[in-house]
């Protein structure tokens, strides 16, 4: 989706949904995560899902993965690539949320040995090669 789609596509959640308002100086931010988000579905398909989604739940707008999820569930046949690529996705997502969350420091000295002696058996010498 393309940046005018997501500049329609929140004028319509926002005639939909009275309360989804963006505040001003927000606005560039928020076109671009949903850009962002949006990015590998044809408009078109997006502005289906979303119709769909504003059906179905008349209390809040729908969130940009919730589109995408809907867009992606629609029926489509997906490739092998794309499987791999929205697994890939989620584990990336993951391990970024893992960094955000979770105080990540240098390995422990007992773990690095390990890891030394596995690495230094596994290794090839130039005289074996």
């Amino acid at each position: 989706m393309d940046r005018v789609g997501v500049t329609l596509l929140l004028k319509y959640l926002s005639a939909a949904y009275r309360s989804f308002v963006i505040s001003d100086d927000e606005v560039l931010d928020v076109i671009g995560v949903w850009e962002d988000i949006l990015r590998d579905i044809p408009n078109e398909d997006v502005m289906q899902a979303a119709r769909r989604l504003c059906r179905e739940n008349n209390s809040f707008a729908p969130t940009p993965g919730e589109i995408y999820q809907a867009c992606i569930q629609s029926g489509k046949e997906m490739t092998v690539y794309q499987i791999q690529q929205q697994e890939q996705e989620l584990r990336m997502l993951e391990l970024q949320e893992y960094h955000e969350t979770e105080k990540v420091g240098p390995m422990p000295d007992h773990v690095r040995e390990k890891l030394d002696a596995i690495f230094k058996k596994a290794r090839v010498t130039e005289d074996e090669s």
